[in-house]
């Protein structure tokens, strides 16, 4: 998954940023306000000095005690209302970016979440979110503010005197050099956190997923060496973008320093030529203070601008990520039945290795179709082609005369179900997970739907029944029964074809005899393609289909492929011998 371009990033952002417009519009007339609010105090100490102080008259004074009093009541307001409008902005944009990515990832197919490591993915969603709420919540007013102030500070120092602005400028090369520097170092610094987030995620995943294995075989030493390393990389990745942020300020005071310095030398000698008035030289030194003020703060949030950025560049990859399985302008909607057919097919997930090679296949309505064949033959490969995960890089696959590459996804996915050897369930009821297939299934059709399997008795005696909660993955329930819920929702579901990975998880007799009859009324007046990985499975099949390299080398039933007596015969006697010296499977 690459990092998208700047350009790409910006086109995001003004199109996720287009509902919440007219509230970054209020939080930037707040931030204008509260600016020249602040502008006005200098100016206003300048009158009382130079019209008061000086001529020993009280009343200027008094008026700007007044003017400020006004000042300090109405910016309270001002801020108020920047941070209103820019939270809620914020907030409404991270909400659409969220959804976007997420509604993106599931609309990716199969074959990206086999590249993509799982932590990387919850990283944008957790982790890149959260580091953008700063940029969207604060950093963008605040750098847009700042900007704005030190525009009108420098504004305000060239009309009051260009002599001292321009000495005061003696500064400015410090700064610039500082802050160009800090704009590339805190640019690769924050885009290294992002990634060292996404790795250390990942590893943490990956050692929560599998805690009962590192439980089994005591690895939670191995597992914490694995994990310790980059959760390492990660805090020296923030270590680094601390320093560029240190390098920075550290420049700061010496650059006001300089800046002060300088101008009060040359005031002096200006004020003992007359040219200039004490109030004037006040004004000028207030102004100058407050220039560094926002320039500092500009900084400090342009780093929190950059790791915003960095985090957004990081989500727009995701979605920017192209997807292989695309619906054509003019898709069909494939028939509730037909012929299921495989013509020249040829696909590898490498271009240049294929997996399956010029397989050709007709399979009828109805009819129960085997694969078999050793690890890596194309047997899966094939099932995820059918279900199109995948295209094929040549020839088609056809359903009732429609090619799948013609046919409206929707309509692929609820024509064609893929059975996996054990379905994922979601924390929820066993309703809800049945319900999956189809989610405005009424209670009735879902106790059709297990019923029909034999499966309703088994849930209805659990205390809470078909409301019990299987809690996450569902581990409430065993092996089997998640098996039963699967199978259910693809009978919920009533797709023409299932292409059914048989499991090969070993049940107690009672739950695999339940589990073989469920498949058996959920085949009935169903095309199935399974992936048989115990050839009694294949026995009973229509027709066996043996696979070798990603070849369809052999085509038959199974009594008239035993009596051929070449590949799959062999693998029957070998089987079968199997069976013999360890007892039935």
């Amino acid at each position: 998954m690459e990092r998208a371009s700047a350009r790409t990033v910006w086109r995001h952002a003004r199109v996720h940023a287009r509902p919440v417009r007219g509230r970054y519009i209020g939080a930037a007339i707040a931030v204008v306000v509260s600016t020249l609010l602040t502008l006005a105090g200098p100016a206003l100490v300048r009158y009382a000095v130079d019209a008061g102080i000086k001529k020993h008259d009280t009343h200027p004074l008094n008026v700007a005690a007044l003017i400020f009093l006004g000042l300090a009541c109405l910016k309270p307001f001002a801020v108020r209302a920047q941070i209103i409008f820019a939270a809620t902005a914020g907030e409404r944009f991270l909400g659409a970016l969220r959804t976007a990515a997420f509604d993106k990832l599931q609309a990716l197919p199969l074959g990206f979440f086999e590249q993509e490591r799982a932590g990387v993915l919850v990283s944008r969603l957790t982790s890149d979110v959260q580091s953008l709420t700063e940029f969207v919540r604060d950093a963008l007013v605040e750098v847009a503010g700042s900007a704005l102030q030190i525009v009108l500070t420098v504004a305000a120092l060239l009309v009051l005197s260009p002599k001292l602005a321009g000495v005061s400028l003696v500064a400015l090369p410090i700064l610039v050099v500082s802050s160009w520097s800090f704009h590339h170092s805190a640019g690769r610094a924050y885009h290294a956190i992002r990634d060292r987030v996404a790795e250390t995620l990942t590893a943490l995943q990956e050692g929560l997923a599998g805690i009962r294995v590192v439980q089994a075989f005591r690895r939670e030493k191995r597992t914490l060496d694995k994990y310790k390393p980059r959760s390492q990389a990660q805090v020296h990745a923030w270590r680094n973008a601390s320093f560029v942020n240190i390098r920075l300020f550290a420049v700061m005071p010496l650059a006001q320093a300089s800046a002060l310095i300088g101008v009060l030398l040359v005031a002096a000698a200006m004020y003992r030529r007359g040219s200039i008035s004490i109030g004037t030289i006040t004004a000028f030194v207030l102004y100058l203070i407050q220039l560094f003020d926002p320039i500092g703060r500009f900084t400090e949030w342009l780093g929190d601008f950059r790791q915003g950025v960095a985090a957004l560049a990081k989500i727009v990859g995701l979605l920017e990520a192209p997807s292989a399985i695309v619906e054509s302008p003019s898709a069909l909607d494939l028939p509730a039945q037909g012929q299921l057919v495989l013509r020249e097919v040829t696909f590898g997930y490498d271009d240049a290795r294929p997996v399956v090679r010029d397989v050709s296949l007709e399979v009828e309505p109805g009819e129960h179709v085997a694969l078999v064949g050793a690890t890596g033959a194309g047997k899966s490969s094939l099932a995820r082609l059918l279900t199109r995960q995948y295209d094929p890089q040549e020839g088609s696959i056809e359903l009732g005369g429609v090619d799948l590459r013609e046919a409206q996804l929707e309509s692929v996915h609820g024509r064609i179900v893929m059975l996996p050897q054990e379905g994922h369930l979601f924390s929820g009821t066993i309703a809800d997970n049945v319900r999956l297939a189809q989610p405005e299934a009424s209670d009735d059709d879902v106790r059709r739907a297990l019923r029909r399997i034999g499966a309703l008795a088994r849930f209805e005696t659990l205390p809470d029944g078909l409301e019990t909660d299987v809690q996450t993955r569902g581990v409430r329930l065993s092996a089997g029964e998640r098996q039963l819920v699967g199978i259910a929702r693809v009978a919920l579901a009533d797709p023409a074809v299932i292409v059914l990975d048989e499991a090969t998880s070993s049940l107690d007799p009672g739950t695999e005899a339940a589990v073989e009859r469920a498949l058996a009324a959920v085949a009935e007046g169903r095309t199935v393609v399974t992936i048989a990985h115990r050839l009694s499975t294949a026995e009973r099949a229509d027709r066996v289909v043996v696979m070798e390299q990603g070849r369809v080398v052999e085509v038959a039933s199974h009594d008239e492929l035993v009596e051929q007596g070449d590949r799959y015969a062999r693998l029957w006697a070998s089987w079968q011998a199997g069976l013999a010296a360890t007892g039935p499977v």
